[in-house]
């Protein structure tokens, strides 16, 4: 995963977690570990409260750990085989931007498996803070357009397909075939009947609408200062230069 951010002020640092980094870093301080996979936890439902975080966590084959029998597979004595099943282990934590940090952000990119996606950025005169990982997540589910089928879309015509083709089956069954359940895919063709004009005007939030109304608060037990995590890659000043700022301190 690579994370660069963007300040207002034309400043980008990008965080890259496979560069310069020890290919066992998590189990170092065991011999006997077996980091098997790591695992990248980026905390956007944090920014109001706490800032951008990465939490990191590490799964451990250790030899002397729990094993589990692999269904439908022998050694050649007959005898079923079992494999070690990795444990989850806490990691770290770092604080790639904090709170007070956040307010000075343009953009945050994050290249992720399924490609890049700008997964924050500020807008327009109230300077708004987007959360565009939740857009790209709706926008793949739900935007047509000539040149490309939104995933709901998709659901549907592969469903008349399907219906089409074996019409011997229920839509259950079909659905079970296309990996949906009926509920689930009820609910996008009802959706999609909804949007079926050729072009979709955006429905204006009024003033007095509950949706227009700015929502403001912190989730319970968080208080407005925490600093979570057991090192930090920036500080609260984060807006400005700081020549000597190291880049990963212990607290």
């Amino acid at each position: 995963m690579i994370i660069a951010i963007e300040y207002k002020g034309g400043r980008v640092k990008e965080f890259d977690t496979s560069a310069f980094t020890a290919t066992n870093a998590m189990s170092a301080g065991d011999k006997t570990a077996r980091n098997v996979m790591t695992e990248l936890d980026l905390r956007l439902d944090l920014v109001d409260t706490v800032g951008l975080r990465l939490d990191f966590y590490w799964y451990d084959a250790t030899p002397q750990g729990e094993r589990v029998d692999i269904p439908g597979l022998m050694d050649s004595k007959g005898d079923p085989v079992s494999l070690t099943a990795a444990a989850r282990r806490l990691g770290t934590s770092v604080l790639l931007c904090s709170r007070e940090g956040i307010k000075q952000i343009s953009r945050i990119i994050v290249q992720r498996a399924n490609g890049t996606v700008d997964a924050l950025w500020r807008q327009g005169s109230g300077d708004w803070l987007i959360n565009g990982a939740k857009f790209e997540a709706q926008r793949v589910l739900s935007y047509t357009d000539s040149n490309v089928s939104s995933m709901n879309s998709q659901a549907v015509f592969v469903f008349k397909y399907m219906k089409k083709a074996n019409p011997s089956l229920t839509d259950v069954e079909i659905c079970e075939l296309i990996g949906y359940p009926l509920d689930a895919y009820m609910e996008i063709q009802l959706d999609e009947a909804k949007n079926a004009e050729e072009v979709a005007d955006a429905e204006l939030i009024g003033e007095d609408d509950d949706e227009a109304q700015s929502v403001t608060g912190q989730p319970d037990g968080v208080p407005s200062d925490s600093s979570f995590g057991k090192h930090f890659a920036v500080e609260d000043d984060d807006d400005s230069f700081d020549d000597d700022e190291d880049s990963l301190f212990d607290v």
